[in-house]
């Protein structure tokens, strides 16, 4: 069944009002009439099955015809210190952990960064990215939607990430402790931080900044990955080994 994050203010008693791009995605993308059915979500942890009344290309809305709690969101609140990439890159990165299951996607300025001042996000720019994690979680079946913050400094994101019960980072050149182990073996964790490096991979500078933060340094393997794809595989592994993958 198709899903709609909604705002508090696009519910009124048992009325929902669609916005008008989710108007457009009911009647022109998905095709769907008056007295189909859809999930609202309202972002706080709740579900709406909303019989359609109103569709058009501009306007549409419906009642509430049950609520309840929301499924899909995993206990652990993981969020994910990317380092920042490429706009296709990091693009990619966004959808696919929402999808796994990050709960806060926090951009980071590292010596490698491309690109390397927060300045060169655009309001723009963060406003598709916001878009690309409503869609993907929408697809996903989260039942809240991740938050995604403004890039800091390297140093500003290992002091908040000290407020958080554990932080782990992911580096070729680690020991041989892995992700998994490391997770296992510490136990109930309930706020995690995950740090992935840029393309170029973390400055050893870094590494010592971190786990001098009292931040964990892993591996994820013996095959160097993209930072791409270590950010969803590192997410993944995290949250697999803290219960939550099924």
């Amino acid at each position: 069944m198709h899903r709609f994050f909604v705002d508090p203010g696009q519910i009124s008693g048992r009325a929902i009002r669609f916005d008008g791009d989710q108007a457009h995605q009911i009647a022109r993308v998905l095709r769907l009439r008056a007295d189909d059915t859809v999930i609202a979500l309202d972002g706080q942890g709740r579900q709406y099955r909303v019989r359609l009344r109103e569709v058009t290309s501009q306007h549409a809305s419906g009642l509430i015809a049950s609520a309840e709690d929301a499924p899909g969101e995993p206990r652990v609140r993981l969020t994910l210190y990317q380092s920042l990439l490429k706009r296709d890159k990091f693009e990619w990165v966004l959808q696919k952990a929402t999808e796994v299951g990050v709960a806060t996607f926090a951009p980071v300025i590292t010596r490698r960064s491309l690109p390397r001042d927060a300045d060169d996000v655009s309001p723009e720019r963060e406003a598709r990215w916001n878009r690309i994690i409503k869609e993907a979680a929408e697809q996903s079946g989260r039942a809240l939607l991740p938050e995604l913050r403004r890039p800091v400094s390297f140093a500003a994101a290992l002091a908040e990430a000290a407020r958080l019960d554990a932080a782990i980072l992911a580096y070729e050149g680690a020991a041989a402790a892995g992700l998994g182990d490391v997770l296992r073996r510490r136990g109930d964790t309930e706020r995690l931080g995950l740090f992935i490096g840029p393309e170029g991979g973390f400055d050893p500078s870094e590494v010592a900044e971190a786990e001098a933060a009292a931040v964990m340094v892993v591996t994820l393997g013996p095959r160097i990955l993209r930072t791409e794809t270590a950010a969803v595989v590192a997410a993944a592994l995290a949250l697999d080994a803290l219960g939550e993958m099924g």
